[in-house]
């Protein structure tokens, strides 16, 4: 997990605080990645097209190198005079130059690209800003003590249609998960060619002049506001397995820590290990989350 504190930098008198934090599986296999410093976390789910072939990176898949150099650069370079949507585009410019060079040999397709969901909290003076683009979520406190979600992407209606093609061939054949697996697979690709086009979804590539579209929603950095970041395989907690509500969750969050919420969320896949009660195209997805909170300094 990548974490830069960057003391020397003065975020004005406010910080985050982070409260609890998790990538599950460790190692560089997790295409999860999180970057938390003073004035700013951010938290990434990567993917690696199911057509991708061998990786360029030193990692099991190009998508853990793009999570871990994207962090990276955002940590070192995040500033207030950077607007977040210039920087995403300046790094994902600089990601097309490296990507290029760990095999400036080999004939990459569009398709053949890792991508990734992102999402970041950022505070510049007394303004908390968050943006995001992809099916990342984050649960936040709303000034009237209110819990809110933030973010809307197609990626979630797209899958859905995916995973429905997944049960009738499961329904139809009696095919194992794996097989009828392989039925959903037009889906799947017709999901990702969505990817960075009008009226689908907004992801992080290593493309240069690629201008992406952020969600994005300012509000005041009040001291004490918490708020919850994942992964859409940490978020599986509510949305597959219906272990708990948004409120339930976010409680658990800052009350037992996420790590319970872990243990809840592994045993219910391994309890349904055919994805048969709990319809899904991966059996175990990578889960990351982040507890923060604005705290006066």
């Amino acid at each position: 997990m990548a974490v830069s504190n960057r003391e020397g930098r003065d975020a004005g008198r406010l910080e985050f605080r982070v409260v609890d934090q998790l990538t599950d599986p460790d190692g560089d296999a997790n295409a999860d990645w999180l970057g938390v410093a003073r004035d700013c976390v951010l938290w990434m789910d990567g993917a690696a097209p199911i057509n991708a072939g061998r990786t360029r990176s030193e990692y099991p898949s190009d998508a853990a190198w793009l999570v871990r150099r994207f962090v990276g650069h955002f940590l070192a370079s995040v500033d207030p005079a950077w607007r977040t949507r210039a920087l995403v585009i300046d790094i994902q410019d600089r990601l097309a130059v490296e990507y290029d060079a760990l095999d400036p040999a080999g004939d990459v397709e569009r398709a053949d690209l890792p991508f990734a969901c992102f999402g970041a909290a950022r505070l510049v003076d007394d303004t908390l800003e968050v943006t995001g683009a992809g099916d990342c979520v984050l649960l936040y406190e709303t000034d009237e003590g209110r819990l809110a979600s933030f973010g809307h992407s197609a990626v979630g209606g797209l899958e859905q249609k995916a995973v429905s093609s997944l049960c009738e061939a499961k329904a139809r054949s009696g095919a194992s998960h794996d097989a009828a697996l392989q039925s959903a697979l037009p889906h799947i690709l017709g999901n990702q060619a969505q990817r960075n086009r009008r009226f689908g979804y907004d992801v992080v590539e290593p493309i240069g002049d690629l201008s992406i579209e952020l969600e994005r929603v300012l509000m005041p950095a009040r001291p004490g506001r918490r708020l919850l970041a994942m992964s859409d395989g940490f978020y599986r907690a509510v949305d597959t397995y219906h272990l708990f509500t948004h409120e339930q969750l976010f409680d658990a969050a800052f009350d037992g820590g996420l790590r319970d919420i872990l243990a809840r969320l592994r045993a219910a896949e391994a309890e349904d290990p055919e994805a048969n009660a709990h319809p899904r195209l991966k059996l175990q997805d990578d889960a990351t989350a982040v507890a923060f909170m604005v705290e006066a300094y």
